[in-house]
């Protein structure tokens, strides 16, 4: 066909299926728990890693990312700002 031609179009890809979200293909966080091992029920230390945020650490150890001021409060002597914590800083993290 012609210049404008669609006959040799290649089909764009359909992406309506997408869903937001992320992904990646690094292995998930693990909490460092000191004492007995244990993160469940807070206590311990945690090391930050990308991505983290007082909230999404306050959901993994207490089940409920509203509890985030806790660590905040333990760990105030480290933290300036709640919102601006960095990979590599060790929290402790309140029983």
């Amino acid at each position: 066909m012609g210049i404008f031609g669609t006959k040799d179009e290649k089909p764009k890809p359909d992406f309506s299926k997408v869903q937001s979200g992320g992904s990646s293909t690094a292995p998930a966080p693990q909490p460092q728990a000191d004492g007995d091992g244990s993160s469940s029920g807070g206590g311990g230390t945690y090391v930050v890693v990308a991505g983290d945020s007082l909230s999404k650490i306050a959901r993994r150890y207490y089940g409920d990312a509203n509890k985030w001021p806790r660590i905040y409060e333990a760990n105030k002597s480290i933290i300036s700002n709640p919102d601006l914590i960095y990979p590599g800083q060790s929290l402790q993290i309140p029983s």
